[in-house]
């Protein structure tokens, strides 16, 4: 009776049996590719075939037009070869004939293969001893071994096993650990294979002495950022987290944060944190055109950190036919700093969209968190100052005292290219006349958007907004309170803030409500082109009852530049088809 017993000293070997079962190396693998012989196997199932081709010499020395000894010395080294590639897969009474064959112009080789009858496990056994035997990373790995009574013993299962041990231990600072025993047994005239591991943890290393090299951000306030401390337990997903918490502060453009066990002294691994400051300030501009808006021009500069505290500013201008405005926020990241910060801003506004214009002065204050589920979350007090003048009406001035909170949640695969996400918002504000406020309101808006890009690229994108309005009377609300439709980012057709409610001599003055949605399709033309069509429907109103949607519909042409998507876009209202808008915009979809 044949049996192999493979112990400690199988893992020393060097053959493809053991080191990668099913892969080859890149040389390997790019000389067949490049070769023009062509190899095919018959009487094999997929997974078998693939790995006996891997397993088979490399057909860089085998021509077309190779002679027949060569072509013989070839045939002769690859039996061997696809025996072991067999053998990896179960088969080991396997029977190959390689032939050659003239196949047009070339060369090719048939491999006609007997498989016969696989070796299955008939006994596993798997243990883990130690100090992390009984944690849970270590038991969800052993529940689930590698072989199953009854299953074709298919080498890589083994090896993935081990290295899903090994990968375990060193990831939570078992770097000690051992096997006590790893061993096959197999029995090719029964076809039986016996399984064996005891894997030892050994002790659990501690981080040691955390030493940190950076010059942005003094002490006391860079240990904010810090979870890795002296005296914990080792755990490399810690290291993975510290790095991701120093990358997002916005203070860094390179991070490394490494641990290094060879050095390690006592049970303690020495732990090094180097993070090189990004350039203080940051430029950004963004451009967009619309016939009913003219040319919109934005730019912004961000400083990362104003002091060793961390503090940040941002300032943002906006240049537009209809719109003037100057912002300002002063950041201030708190005790959690990745997730949690306040923050003072103010601003300055000029709105005019022909009907109606409102100047504005705004100062607030916000508390914001993002949670775990990466939600971010906003509470407020802001203070309106605003003047607003409909243009065959008298001048209104409002002053509110506006508390309230925000929600919002992006999810992406690409940021600036996605192919799939959604996009979700929501924001409930107030007012109680007397506290600040010359009157009353209660105002909840919400807007969402779904992309989804179809098998062969072409990209649907479904979009939405609503909000109403608690209070008296329409006219006593500042304008940048009101809701209006119409215009590149709600129902393309119609004039910027084109839609809602009008007065008696015939001006729009926006609603109480919004409702609007949005259907677009883009279908991938050429390299990085696309065409796009799509139909808006919507309008802001101040009873239901009079709720009256308006539709635009319009074509596209889409092209992923280096800075994002270039949109230019042509749309007009379905009871108008004449009045043509044209839009122009970048950016990303979410």
């Amino acid at each position: 009776m044949k049996q192999f017993v493979w112990g400690l000293c199988l893992l020393g070997v060097s053959s493809p049996g053991f080191a990668a079962f099913f892969q080859q190396t890149e040389e390997d693998a790019a000389a067949k590719a490049e070769s023009p012989v062509k190899v095919s196997i018959q009487g094999a199932d997929t997974a078998l075939a693939d790995n006996l081709k891997a397993f088979m010499p490399s057909l860089r020395n085998l021509k077309c037009d190779s002679s027949s000894d060569r072509v013989g010395r070839f045939i002769e080294s690859a039996e061997e070869k696809l025996h072991e590639g067999a053998e990896a897969m179960g088969y080991y009474s396997a029977r190959f004939q390689v032939t050659s064959a003239q196949q047009g112009n070339c060369l090719a080789l048939h491999v006609a293969v007997q498989p016969g009858e696989p070796v299955k496990v008939t006994q596993v056994e798997v243990q883990v001893t130690g100090v992390g035997k009984d944690l849970p990373e270590f038991r969800a790995i052993t529940t689930v071994p590698p072989y199953q009574k009854g299953d074709v013993f298919v080498h890589q299962q083994y090896e993935d096993f081990k290295a899903n041990l090994n990968r375990t231990a060193n990831n939570l600072g078992f770097f000690d650990a051992e096997y006590i025993v790893r061993e096959i047994q197999v029995d090719p005239d029964t076809r039986q294979a016996q399984v064996r591991l005891h894997f030892d943890t050994g002790k659990r290393y501690q981080v040691g002495k955390v030493k940190v090299e950076q010059d942005v951000l003094a002490e006391k306030y860079l240990n904010r950022y810090l979870r890795v401390r002296e005296g914990d337990t080792y755990n490399a997903e810690t290291l993975l987290k510290q790095q991701r918490i120093l990358d997002g502060s916005g203070y860094y453009s390179d991070v490394q944060v490494n641990g290094a066990y060879q050095k390690a002294e006592n049970g303690a691994v020495p732990v090094s944190i180097t993070a090189q400051r990004r350039k203080r300030y940051t430029y950004t501009g963004q451009t967009g055109y619309g016939t009913d808006t003219g040319f919109r021009v934005e730019a912004g500069m961000e400083a990362h950190w104003v002091n060793d505290k961390g503090h940040k500013l941002s300032t943002k201008g906006v240049l537009a036919q209809n719109e003037q405005s100057v912002e300002g926020t002063y950041k201030v990241p708190l005790w959690h700093p990745e997730h949690e910060y306040t923050s003072v801003s103010g601003g300055w506004q000029h709105t005019d969209s022909d009907d109606i214009e409102s100047t504005a002065l705004k100062l607030g204050v916000d508390y914001n968190r993002r949670s775990a589920d990466d939600w971010q979350q906003t509470v407020f007090i802001n203070y309106l100052d605003e003047t607003t003048k409909v243009v065959s009406e008298d001048e209104t001035r409002s002053q509110l005292a506006l508390v309230g909170g925000r929600l919002k949640k992006t999810k992406t695969d690409d940021l600036l290219f996605p192919t799939q996400g959604w996009q979700l918002a929501a924001e409930v504000q107030g007012a109680v006349k007397g506290v600040l406020s010359d009157q009353s309101l209660l105002q909840g808006k919400v807007n969402a958007k779904y992309l989804h890009t179809l098998e062969r690229g072409d990209k649907l994108i479904l979009q939405g907004a609503a909000g109403t309005t608690v209070t008296s009377d329409l006219d006593e609300m500042p304008k940048s309170l009101r809701f209006f439709a119409g215009g590149q980012s709600s129902v393309r057709g119609y004039d910027f803030e084109g839609l809602g409610e009008t007065n008696t001599a015939g001006d729009v003055i926006g609603g109480k409500h919004l409702l609007t949605s949005s259907v677009e399709y883009e279908h991938p033309v050429q390299d990085k082109w696309s065409a796009a069509a799509f139909v808006d429907a919507g309008n802001a109103f101040d009873d239901a009852a009079d709720l009256s949607i308006k539709t635009g519909a319009g074509v596209g042409a889409r092209y992923k530049s280096p800075l994002g998507p270039i949109r230019a876009d042509i749309a007009s209202p379905t009871d108008d088809p004449g009045d043509v808008h044209f839009y122009f915009s970048l950016g990303p979809d979410l």
